[in-house]
């Protein structure tokens, strides 16, 4: 595996970790688009007729939910890449490691790059470019345009191979120690946490029936508290993983809770 081809696979990555976004849906985040900035590392590690279904297998792999801010997407990629390598070589290495990776780095990755792409570049180049647009000049416009995404181009390229070369480096230490499997698990663990989190904070179903008794006004609501704070956005949350699990289309369950929502709050059910 030559230095050259290397740095041909790495800088397709690149080129290709701009479209990221461009098949970003509910479902998946940024999932198909990694999917295809990745294609240059399924390509070179599988490239006869008979690879085949290793490809396809790798390729599915990636077919999770996965977001980082698109200007340092490349940090998740280059990791990938090394760690699909590792796969490809070697048979024992346990390949759920992958996506328990993907899952502890997106947080972390995108706090550090939208406080440092959506917030502080983008204000920098907006302050530069408004002087210029304020008295008329469309430079302003372009300097906002160049400096954005300049800046976007560099952290791109030094995170794909930084990732990338760390990467191998990580994955050959930490499994033969140990630590990968140890890892793996906390992984996992830290994307429980953050799916509850997400559970609590953005799920949200109240009934809304009550009727008058003796000691004043009884909330069926209160009823579903008292068992546990947050129970019915856990479990409309267990049902519609169970129905994504048992392959029903992702947008008819999205149609599905909209029309009960609607409905619900006519009828005054929530």
């Amino acid at each position: 595996m030559s230095s050259t081809r290397d740095n041909k696979m790495l800088k397709k990555i690149l080129n290709r970790s701009w479209t990221v976004g461009a098949a970003y849906n509910n479902l998946r985040g940024q999932g198909h688009g990694a999917i295809y900035c990745l294609f240059p590392i399924f390509d070179k590690l599988y490239p006869n007729p008979e690879d085949h279904d290793k490809k396809v297998e790798a390729i599915k792999r990636h077919e999770v939910f996965y977001n980082i801010t698109p200007q340092v997407n490349t940090v998740g990629l280059g990791l990938f890449a090394a760690l699909e390598e590792k796969i490809a070589v070697d048979d024992n290495f346990d390949k759920k490691t992958v996506n328990a990776i993907k899952t502890a780095i997106q947080g972390p990755a995108s706090g550090i790059g939208d406080a440092l792409f959506q917030v502080t570049i983008k204000l920098i180049a907006a302050s530069i470019g408004l002087s210029f647009a304020q008295n008329g000049s469309p430079i302003g416009g372009i300097l906002f345009f160049l400096i954005f995404n300049l800046c976007s181009y560099f952290a791109r390229k030094y995170l794909l191979k930084f990732s990338y070369n760390a990467g191998e480096k990580i994955v050959a230490a930490a499994s033969e120690s140990g630590v990968l499997k140890m890892l793996t698990g906390a992984a996992s663990i830290i994307g429980l946490f953050m799916v509850g989190a997400m559970v609590a904070n953005s799920v949200k179903l109240n009934i809304g029936l009550s009727w008058e008794a003796a000691g004043g006004v009884i909330a069926v609501q209160s009823f579903f508290d008292s068992i546990m704070p947050q129970f019915l956005p856990f479990v409309v949350t267990l049902l519609v993983t169970y129905a994504i699990r048992k392959k029903v289309n992702a947008n008819l369950i999205m149609i599905l809770i909209i029309v009960i929502s609607i409905v619900g709050k006519a009828i005054g059910l929530f």
